[in-house]
């Protein structure tokens, strides 16, 4: 039976992964499967991968240090005449690997609400005559933008209106930003002045990390809405800005081709000194 997740289904390599030996997957590959398969094992939390391995494609040291977490219990994933995991994938692994996502891809909603992001496409309860139509002259959508913010400056790094009704206003940390409204950038706001700050199927250069760093408030709260792929690099940025995860959520989205929706992190910054 071949693979049938959204993820994996439509890529030849990870098809061969499955039925051929010669196609496993190993250490030093490079290729869109390799990012199919990080994205997988990120989803289903086998660990952090490097941003540089995430940009480039490649099957370095990070990604088979989480493929050795996923084989290991309680999964205990081996070959003929292995006693302990090791850090290939092979037909077992990849099976597995689809089999999980499958599951993630068809899990129902969130049962639980979540006391800082939407998890609907509605948002919060408020009048959605003050909300911007998004390029297809439909109201933009609200799942994963935050709810509940503090009394502070509220910022939404790459917004585009979504989450105005919560009082945010929309900036860029970067000139020559392609797509959307033109927006101010960050300069313009004072150190340490912003609460809360948005983050959504935004990317974040160097100089974006340096910015959320300058303007966040002792204490403020980060939203980051994500999917899979750019996932582990916001861990990594996280990591770097002293971030304490107080909320992880999955959220599953059917206009989403991969299957995967969004992933979200709710982050407390350092307090500043």
């Amino acid at each position: 039976m071949p693979l049938t997740s959204k993820l994996f289904r439509d890529d030849p390599a990870l098809q061969r992964c499955l039925v051929s030996d010669a196609g496993h997957v190993t250490p030093g590959a490079q290729g869109e499967h390799v990012t199919r398969i990080q994205a997988a094992l990120v989803t289903l939390g086998a660990g952090v991968i490097a941003p540089d391995e995430v940009e480039s494609s490649r099957y370095g040291p990070t990604t088979a240090q989480s493929v050795l977490a996923f084989k290991g219990p309680p999964r205990d994933i081996l070959g003929p005449g292995q006693t302990t995991p090791d850090d290939i994938v092979g037909k077992k692994t990849i099976a597995a690997l689809d089999h999980e996502i499958v599951a993630f891809e068809n899990r129902p909603p969130p049962a639980v609400d979540s006391l800082f992001v939407s998890l609907t496409h509605e948002g919060a309860p408020h009048d959605h005559g003050t909300c911007p139509l998004d390029r297809s002259g439909r109201l933009v959508e609200h799942m994963a933008t935050p709810v509940n913010p503090g009394p502070g400056r509220k910022v939404n790094i790459g917004g585009e209106g979504e989450a105005r009704y919560q009082g945010f206003e929309d900036f860029v940390t970067n000139t020559g930003v392609v797509g959307g409204p033109p927006r101010p950038l960050t300069d313009t706001i004072a150190s340490d002045t912003a609460t809360d700050i948005a983050l959504r199927s935004s990317p974040i250069t160097t100089r974006g990390e340096g910015e959320i760093r300058r303007i966040a408030a002792s204490g403020a709260r980060l939203t980051i809405a994500t999917n899979s792929f750019t996932l582990p690099t916001m861990e990594q940025i996280v990591q770097r800005l002293g971030g304490v995860v107080i909320e992880r959520i999955s959220l599953p989205d059917p206009t989403v081709a991969d299957g995967l929706g969004y992933q979200i992190l709710v982050v407390v910054l350092p307090v500043k000194f």
